[in-house]
């Protein structure tokens, strides 16, 4: 793929996003696809083995706007398949003509209040989460960040995927072991929390205060001199050893000398030391908060970072008991074994190419049939329950309103996008779909596949018209029976008896929307292992009773107009009125949110 990627801001190539975009770069060039980086002055030199666009590094307000407003009418998006923002908490567009997917990190801010001034909090909190929801999916690093973006900047769930960062083994040096606890992280204050580490180790046992030295690499930054004169001032500041920032090369001999591991942080999106650490074969302490408690569960001892009691109180287990120390070595090591670049990179990219787009908080597949069709086979082959719709505008006007509707939707194993409308919508929003996915071209696909078919929905003469004529084609599947949508031929529960009895591999439900999606939802454990599909006036199609358009106006995608004819006033306020709403809905999502 022609990938372009916005590798800003890189800080120097200092911080843990500038490991993330150094190190997600590798791993997509490795892959084979082809990458331009947007990139500043601090990692044009990094980068030069790319197409690169430059841009002048500025002081943080100019880069902010000029990211935001002046950068996306630069680009030449035709260029390229898909856009990923590796930075999406530090800078984000303002368009997103192509698929985007933006990585966010953390959301440190709200946990943090006093980690930014005033202004950078307002553009975090207002401004970030405003323009970055526009793009058409969201990566968080790790669920702690996912749930951050539900709760702050209210992103639909749906829109989120968890791809976790991964992460570069240190290499094995030989070493003498010193009497050393390692914590590597810049020097920021508060958040970084190295006041209450200081804190906690001056509550340590003397014997052990005298006997190790607390280690902290890592460069100043805001309210780095807060925790250089706490530690100047301190009984034990002779046991305090700050080095400054140190090139990732030298880490291992570092991991290496050291008897533990400690990472008190008040919050992180990640823990890329905690795993280095791990792989290094440390014994492990961290905060229980966050994506630390989440990488640190069951391979770490876990504690409060508020409390210096807590984190002296972890120290000390973990120095004093040897065999402790072995199992968190173990625990840490096959923790740690799960994280990778290249599953990173692939993470991102199935962003993309499992061809999912979002239109009011509705999630639907954008490929082709055949992929659907792939899908499908897939669905009936597990033996199990699934829901499968279709979305059109009409669809999708009836979600944007209809939460619960909203949410059957988003509960099915799959949704495929069934005329124009979905099409046009999708493409305002940067998504393109690829094919017109709907049931009534699907039906005599189906049929030419070994499956076990029933028909429910409709009036009896409709159903058993359908049957009937379904029955004549020439194909392999086999249609094992059908029932009317109004329950006048059997009831709900013989009708239940019966599927159980038949067990079909496919229920095709066509009772209209949204009832047909709420009443597979309602029943999906009632049935029988099979994937039951909402069809809309599939039945009327099949019966006969209502004509196709002709195959000229379906390849035009004016469908729409052949049945408007056919049916005036039924169909009158969903495509006349419908249509125009839709169109001006995902118009103004577009503008001012992303629903």
């Amino acid at each position: 793929m022609k990938i372009l990627l916005s590798a800003i801001p890189f800080d120097n190539g200092k911080s843990g996003i500038s490991v993330y975009i150094r190190e997600v770069v590798k791993a997509l060039e490795e892959q084979g696809h082809k990458l331009t980086l947007i990139v500043e002055d601090d990692g044009a030199k990094e980068f030069e083995r790319f197409d690169l666009i430059k841009i002048r590094k500025r002081r943080a307000l100019f880069s902010m706007l000029y990211s935001l407003f002046i950068l996306p009418w630069r680009i030449n998006w035709k260029r390229y398949d898909f856009c990923i923002m590796l930075a999406a908490n530090r800078r984000v567009f303002c368009r997103y003509p192509i698929f985007t997917t933006a990585v966010v990190h953390d959301l440190s801010q709200y946990h943090v209040p006093v980690k930014y001034d005033k202004f950078r909090m307002f553009y975090i909190k207002h401004v970030l989460p405003y323009y970055a929801s526009k793009a058409q999916s969201i990566v968080a690093i790790s669920n702690s960040t996912k749930n951050d973006l539900i709760k702050y900047w209210h992103i639909p769930e749906e829109k989120i995927t968890v791809v976790y960062n991964g992460f570069t083994p240190p290499e094995k040096a030989e070493t003498e072991k010193k009497k050393q606890i390692l914590y590597i992280s810049r020097i920021e204050h508060p958040g970084k929390n190295h006041l209450n580490l200081l804190k906690a180790f001056e509550l340590l046992p003397e014997n052990l205060r005298k006997e190790y030295t607390l280690v902290m690499p890592g460069a100043a930054w805001n309210g780095a001199e807060t925790v250089f004169e706490y530690a100047k001032k301190s009984p034990c500041k002779e046991q305090f050893k700050f080095t400054g920032f140190l090139e990732f090369a030298k880490l291992p001999e570092l991991y290496a000398q050291s008897s533990m591991y400690i990472f008190p942080s008040h919050f992180e999106g990640f823990g890329l030391s905690l795993l280095e650490a791990m792989s290094a074969g440390l014994p492990c302490a961290c905060s229980n908060n966050s994506s630390l408690g989440e990488l640190g569960a069951g391979a770490a001892e876990l504690f409060d970072p508020a409390s210096p009691q807590e984190i002296a109180a972890a120290m000390e287990k973990i120095l004093k008991n040897e065999d402790y120390q072995k199992e968190l070595i173990q625990k840490g090591r096959e923790k740690s074994a799960m994280f990778n670049w290249q599953n990173t990179a692939q993470g991102l990219t199935a962003t993309f190419e499992r061809k999912q787009a979002v239109i009011f908080g509705v999630s639907f597949f954008r490929g082709t049939m055949n992929e659907a069709l792939t899908q499908l086979d897939e669905l009936v082959q597990s033996r199990q329950n699934h829901h499968v719709a279709f979305i059109n505008a009409h669809c999708l006007n009836i979600a944007y309103k209809n939460n619960e509707y909203k949410k059957v939707l988003n509960s099915c194993s799959a949704v495929f996008a069934d005329g124009i409308g979905a099409k046009i919508g999708a493409k305002m929003l940067g998504y393109k779909v690829e094919e017109n996915v709907n049931g009534t071209d699907m039906f005599p696909l189906l049929a030419q596949r070994s499956y076990r078919i029933y028909l429910f929905g409709g009036s009896p003469e409709v159903a058993a018209a359908a049957l009937k004529n379904a029955r004549a084609i020439n194909g392999k599947a086999e249609f094992i029976g059908s029932s009317d949508g109004f329950f006048k031929e059997r009831s709900e529960k013989e009708l239940l008896a019966e599927l159980a009895a038949l067990k079909p591999d496919l229920l095709l439900v066509a009772m209209g929307v949204p009832r047909q999606e709420m009443w597979i939802n309602e029943h999906l454990n009632d049935l029988p292992g099979c994937v039951a599909i909402g069809v809309g006036g599939l039945l009327d199609f099949v019966s006969g009773r209502i004509p196709r358009a002709p195959l000229w106006m379906r390849k035009c995608n004016i469908e729409w107009c052949y049945r408007l004819y056919n049916e005036p006033i039924r169909l009158f306020k969903r495509y006349i009125i419908g249509n125009p709403l839709f169109i001006g809905r995902v118009f103004i999502s577009k503008l001012w949110r992303s629903k």
